[in-house]
């Protein structure tokens, strides 16, 4: 990989689709396409897991698990396993519905097909999380709870009530496993797609996983609970730049003890998946490795808190001594202590830099890309997901981070973030990443989450994605001018 080059972080769910959410479908090919034309080389997305009910896909029901939402009705139909007869029946359904549709017909016209090898390969490469991911998400469905109110012997994974489970729902739990099965087919043909223009595809890996997960479900002695499975504390941060009140994720922390005992086995399987959906995963709250911070079960913001010890550098040795060509962003923003850079610095991560950060102090801010060390390593944002858009940022700036940025940059409401985007390409930044939002100067209504908050986050999708030929031979250029060329 070429120590300088750019991209764009665009969410799958944010890409335009006629049928509700974006997909691994025919818009997605596009905007691949379009990054070619564009001159860049990498595709950032957020997590493809299963999003909770406020929509995040940072606490998800599996940490492996592919959002069935992200399915493509129409490459359903270009593998043969819709008809032309299947395609008419649903195509003036209600758009909300069509995917279920699809997918239902596509499973049934694969259940009649006699060559199921490479289904078969697939789950038995996937056999760690898939097995359980099934059962737990059938269960899950049936019942519309959390895995703690499920009948005593489920919940708890009695030998015998699983096994009747997986008797009497024999034709679900197969199709969860299909749906995967085609989730992660369609997802690497178009990964392979964008491999072969040159693109590389960063994904992301939220360090915790949800309490209602079948992880925690299935493996109840990894993880900080009591004897009926509840979580003994809660994780999240202390306040910060985002929230007041700190970020309580009311997700349980690992027991890292456990872990080492089990030879970071979760870990090694989770990361080796996260290898399989992209060229390079970002780990978000890279810190907790080193320190996690605790919160008591049952509180109702995260201001009272204690930092634990994590496992530092054990389980990336692990990591990286069983997943070949292992490349990780390290997320290291808010505050990080020393050991957070040592750990990082260790084993050669790069770190990221967020330049709507770098105007609320002074000529000396960490942010300002003149401060970049040139010895380290970093990703340069204009933002991310967790950020305003930078139109959105600018329309609610304090006069000081306004007097700040007129110090670097001659730019207004129309033009700052461009200005940003300049500014990020033209950094000493190893890789330069900007949202699609402030690619195209949209303002805070384009926002994708607020951290703290449970409303309207995670909705944000474009109608269309059209950049005119002027932005993207900008674009290109800008590329070409700050030697991150293809």
């Amino acid at each position: 990989m070429p120590d300088r080059t750019s991209g764009i972080l665009m969410h799958i769910s944010s890409l335009p689709n006629k049928w509700g959410s974006g997909d691994f479908g025919p818009e997605a090919y596009r905007f691949v396409d379009w990054l070619e034309k564009a001159g860049q080389s990498l595709w950032q997305t957020l997590p493809l897991t299963f999003p909770d009910d406020t929509g995040s896909p940072y606490t998800s029901f599996s940490a492996n698990a592919i959002y069935n939402g992200f399915i493509s009705p129409e490459m359903l139909r270009h593998v043969g396993l819709l008809s032309e007869a299947d395609w008419d029946s649903f195509i003036d359904e209600d758009k909300n519905k069509v995917k279920e549709k699809a997918f239902s017909l596509a499973y049934g016209n694969w259940l009649k097909k006699e060559d199921k090898s490479a289904f078969d390969h697939f789950c038995r490469e996937h056999a760690y999380w898939l097995d359980a991911a099934a059962i737990f998400m059938t269960i899950h469905d049936h019942y519309q709870s959390t895995w703690y109110d499920f009948p005593r012997g489920l919940r708890n994974r009695h030998e015998d009530d699983i096994a009747k489970w997986q008797e009497e729902h024999a034709y679900s739990v197969l199709r969860f496993k299909f749906e995967q099965f085609m989730l992660y087919t369609q997802w690497a043909e178009l990964k392979s797609y964008a491999n072969a223009k040159g693109i590389r595809v960063i994904g992301d890996i939220p360090i915790f996983i949800s309490g209602d997960s079948s992880d925690v479900w299935a493996h109840r002695d990894l993880f900080k609970l009591n004897e009926e499975g509840f979580p003994l504390v809660w994780t999240g941060v202390p306040p910060d730049l985002f929230t007041a009140t700190g970020q309580l994720w009311a997700q349980p922390h690992y027991d890292w003890n456990a872990m080492r005992e089990n030879d970071f086995t979760w870990w090694v399987e989770r990361t080796r998946v996260g290898k399989i959906h992209a060229d390079i995963i970002r780990i978000d709250h890279f810190r907790g490795f080193c320190a996690a911070y605790e919160v008591e079960f049952g509180a109702s913001t995260a201001e009272k808190g204690e930092w634990v010890d994590g496992s530092r550098a054990e389980v990336f040795s692990v990591l990286h001594e069983r997943i070949p060509d292992l490349e990780i962003i390290a997320e290291d923003l808010g505050v990080i202590t020393p050991d957070v850079t040592a750990l990082r610095q260790q084993f050669k991560y790069p770190g990221m830099k967020i330049l709507q950060f770098a105007f609320n102090g002074d000529e000396t801010n960490l942010f300002l890309p003149e401060n970049y060390d040139v010895n380290d390593r970093f990703v340069v944002y204009s933002g991310t997901h967790d950020n305003d858009t930078v139109r959105g940022w600018y329309d609610t700036a304090t006069k000081h981070e306004k007097y700040m940025l007129a110090r670097y940059c001659d730019c207004n409401a129309e033009t700052v973030a461009w200005s940003l985007v300049d500014m990020a390409f033209r950094s000493n930044a190893m890789w330069a990443v900007v949202p699609v939002q402030d690619l195209l100067g949209l303002n805070g209504s384009a926002r994708m989450n607020l951290p703290g908050t449970i409303i309207n986050n995670w909705v944000w999708q474009l109608d269309v994605f059209e950049p005119s030929a002027e932005l993207t031979d900008k674009l290109k250029k800008l590329t070409i001018e700050s030697g991150r060329s293809r």
